[in-house]
């Protein structure tokens, strides 16, 4: 009698059972870790359109609004390699859940600050705040990761793209949503929507994460030293393009609601207006990932991105000595929208220099190794996302809004100035190795066609 694997006095029929229940139970995992990083984020950025506005009844600059709003990148920065430490001694999901509910409390308690006291009271609680939210956030993503990695050790790369979209998509949608919510129910009501759907996904995360320990993925003799990395200048080149888009791209972020109040905009439509550039960039960021794995040279879109987006900062300014440029509302949309299609090919293309520099010195980009350049990936970001947004508070309040984007705009450059010579002579080189390739494949081909003849003869 075949085994047909329908009854349960051969022990077949478990095992595919067991399968589907553990497949479920991964996908539930990634779903979750999906919408956590999303609301996470969502709540992060969600204060963008309307917190300057508040923060000036209470008597605060612009720096100090540029200081409260990127406070939580620096902490990201600061606190994640301890926690990367940590986490590999302990359980993630201690990490994970704890995140969750650090985020969803300080989420709900930022909610009540519009009732403190202007001026020392209400900076010092807003500090406090946002900081230990960044720390919430910062355990959530490293927990993350490390969680994805060892429930899909073979699809890290497409794990760890989906975690990001969810990133990036938070960052997005947060401005809009809190636009929406605030003009709805005031400065709370937005931080405790999204707290309370933070504290339901700690919930359902509670539920189904596993609580099995998970340890390092190798030994430290198998474990290169993350700062084995730097040894390559395209590791460099790449960390630096990564950090400067980002602070270019984002230096107006808290203080663009300010500037577009002459154009008596709703909270609403403010919102939408901080939504554009990130949601050209999830758009167009699989077309630049096609057009790079179709070997069109990543340097390139750099260097066309980087010099574009230096053109679109003096434009939005508009710069002060470009007094032909238009200052108006569809101006204003048209460059934001441009702003986006042109950080995009940087930011893809900045990663993939990383990656090539960090694989030339060993480094397989899997497991532990994974880790190391994800690492690297996430503190230029998290850089330049904490840069940004301090210079844009800071440069406004001394220059004004125009000047600071005239800032950002030789910020966006500041890699060509710094690595140009290096880009040069990495071209001469491929240059040279091109043209020595064509050369030999020219003399192999003469020698292979007189070989042919004599045969023939």
């Amino acid at each position: 009698m075949g085994v047909t694997g329908s009854t349960k006095s051969d022990g077949q029929a478990l095992l595919p059972k067991g399968d589907a229940k553990e497949s479920i139970k991964k996908k539930f995992i990634i779903s979750a870790m999906v919408i956590s990083n999303f609301i996470a984020w969502t709540g992060l950025s969600l204060m963008a359109p309307f917190f300057p506005i508040e923060a000036k009844k209470k008597g605060l600059g612009e720096t100090l609004i540029g200081l409260i709003y990127s406070s939580s990148e620096l902490v990201i920065f600061l606190v994640s390699p301890l926690i990367g430490m940590l986490i590999s001694t302990a359980s993630p999901r201690f990490f994970y859940i704890t995140g969750i509910l650090i985020i969803g409390s300080t989420t709900i308690l930022f909610g009540t600050l519009d009732m403190s006291s202007p001026g020392l009271p209400f900076i010092v609680t807003c500090f406090a705040v946002r900081m230990i939210e960044a720390t919430g956030v910062s355990s959530l993503i490293s927990s993350s990761f490390l969680i994805a990695s060892q429930n899909y050790p073979d699809n890290l790369g497409s794990i760890y793209g989906i975690l990001e979209t969810a990133v990036g998509l938070g960052f997005m949608a947060g401005p809009a949503i809190g636009g929406g919510l605030y003009q709805i129910g005031g400065f709370g009501l937005p931080f405790w929507v999204l707290g309370g759907c933070t504290f339901a996904c700690g919930v359902v995360s509670w539920i189904l994460l596993p609580s099995k320990h998970y340890g390092q993925q190798c030994s430290d003799s198998e474990c290169p030293s993350r700062w084995t990395i730097f040894r390559s200048p395209w590791v460099l080149f790449g960390s630096f393009v990564t950090m400067c888009a980002y602070t270019a791209a984002l230096i107006w972020m808290p203080v663009l609601s300010l500037h577009l109040k002459e154009f008596n905009l709703s909270q609403v439509v403010i919102g939408l207006l901080y939504t554009i550039p990130p949601g050209m960039y999830a758009i167009t960021t699989p077309l630049w990932g096609y057009l790079i794995d179709g070997k069109v040279p990543p340097t390139f879109l750099i260097i066309v991105g980087l010099i574009l987006t230096s053109i679109c900062c003096l434009v939005f300014g508009p710069a002060p000595f470009l007094p032909f440029l238009p200052h108006d509302m569809v101006t204003c949309i048209v460059t934001l929208v441009l702003m986006g299609l042109c950080f995009a090919p940087v930011a893809v293309s900045s990663i993939k220099c990383l990656v090539e520099g960090a694989r030339s010195l060993g480094f397989d980009v899997n497991g532990a190794n994974f880790g190391i350049v994800g690492g690297v990936v996430q503190s230029s970001v998290c850089l330049g996302t904490l840069l940004g947004p301090l210079f844009g508070g800071l440069l406004t309040e001394r220059f004004g809004f125009a000047w600071m984007m005239v800032a950002a705009a030789i910020i966006a450059l500041f890699p060509l100035i710094f690595f140009g010579p290096f880009l040069l002579y990495a071209a001469s080189v491929k240059y040279k190795s091109t043209d020595d390739k064509k050369k030999y494949d020219k003399l192999n081909g003469v020698i292979n066609n007189n070989i042919a003849m004599t045969t023939y003869q």
